[in-house]
């Protein structure tokens, strides 16, 4: 089937309302754009609807209109559920609901779910797509850099959160769980699968889908609010400041200051004022991208990330990188960066080349529709 003779219902809603700090409607927003500048006729879900206009094919983020979903699957039509996160971090039991479905289908943001969701849903019909930007809504302006280093991410109490676990998990599934977070944090390169697959096997057990789910959500959240929290402390001597949802107060010292939680439209004023943006990949977007390296790239601010070879493969040397495991060479990075402007600049210019060439909606409408032809 040609491009031109297929109809896209998206998902969701594309008004800059909903989800965590509105980000997802911005995903709808630039999913909604990409298709149509590509050539392919897509509109909302609800416009859809509304005017009965006949879809091909429906797409959204996480459950975005979920109760259309069972009359759309009813139509033989192909519906795809786009998992902003790995799916074992919040989807995995909508998937595990519609799985029998055969039009149904599942993009992953992490080829890291690639082969637990082939084991745990061996009928699935999976495949991995990451984040994309929009380049007409992350715009370079020509504001003042007056922000040393950004950051922006939610913060939970983690240590509250593991005694909690302490007392309410049994003992050897407790003890299961810290060596597996212990194993993350000192080797963040590593997937939860594969340091789930190498203790059980130490230990001559099996995982069904609900332990593997149980220890994923658990390992995986302690480790990324951990892995947060030694990399703000190990910058405590620099002008940071930090937007998201607290207990960040917890965590901050020195120099850092936490200004609190912004929504998406003020977060890319305050990208375009900041000369350096943080970013920590988490376990859950293992081997993947993440739309805060994207969107800052959009904006051209340099961005210092954590030592990913996922995000090393894709922007090489436009981005400065740092030890995941220790944190130990980030003060140094920063003071670098800060240092030498015109090098920060170069490095982000590049870094928005890629970005344009190669991770806009655009880019990833064009691959969805090459999957489905």
């Amino acid at each position: 089937m040609d491009k031109k003779d297929i109809i896209v219902a998206v998902h969701g809603n594309d008004k800059r309302e909903g989800g965590v700090y509105n980000v997802l409607s911005t995903f709808t927003e630039g999913l909604l754009k990409g298709f149509q500048q590509i050539g392919v006729k897509a509109y909302s879900t609800d416009e859809c609807r509304n005017n009965h206009i006949n879809f091909n094919i429906a797409i959204g983020f996480n459950t975005s209109c979920i109760d259309f979903w069972q009359k759309i699957l009813g139509m033989n039509v192909t519906n795809i559920m786009w998992s902003v996160d790995s799916v074992f971090a919040q989807n995995y039991n909508i998937i595990k609901q519609f799985s029998s479905f055969d039009k149904f289908i599942v993009f992953e943001v992490t080829p890291a779910d690639n082969e637990p969701v082939a084991k745990f849903f061996p009928t699935i019909k999976h495949g991995y797509i990451p984040h994309a930007t929009d380049l007409e809504l992350w715009k370079k302006t020509n504001t003042e850099k007056d922000i040393d280093i950004v950051y922006f991410s939610s913060m939970i109490d983690y240590e509250k959160k593991l005694q909690e676990l302490k007392q309410t998990m049994p003992d050897l599934v407790f003890k299961l769980m810290v060596q597996m977070l212990e194993i993350t944090v000192q080797n963040p390169k590593l997937t939860f699968w594969q340091i789930s697959q190498a203790v059980c096997a130490s230990y001559g057990l099996n995982l069904d889908a609900e332990q593997y789910l149980l220890l994923f959500q658990n390992v995986s959240t302690l480790a990324m609010y951990e892995q947060k929290a030694k990399m703000i402390q190990a910058l405590s001597d620099f002008n940071v400041v930090v937007y998201g949802n607290g207990p960040w107060e917890k965590y901050i010292k020195g120099n850092v200051k936490y200004a609190g939680a912004c929504d998406v439209t003020e977060s890319i004023n305050i990208m375009n004022r900041a000369k350096i943006s943080l970013h920590c990949h988490p376990m859950q977007l293992g081997l993947g991208l993440h739309e805060r390296i994207l969107n800052a790239s959009a904006v051209e601010t340099f961005s210092l990330v954590s030592d990913t070879p996922s995000i090393q493969a894709e922007f090489e040397d436009s981005f400065g990188y740092f030890n995941h495991a220790t944190f130990a060479d980030i003060a140094d990075k920063a003071a670098y960066y800060l240092s030498n402007k015109e090098e920060r600049m170069q490095k982000a210019q590049a870094a928005y080349n890629i970005t344009k060439q190669r991770h806009t909606w655009a880019h990833r409408a064009q691959s969805i529709m090459e999957i489905i032809r």
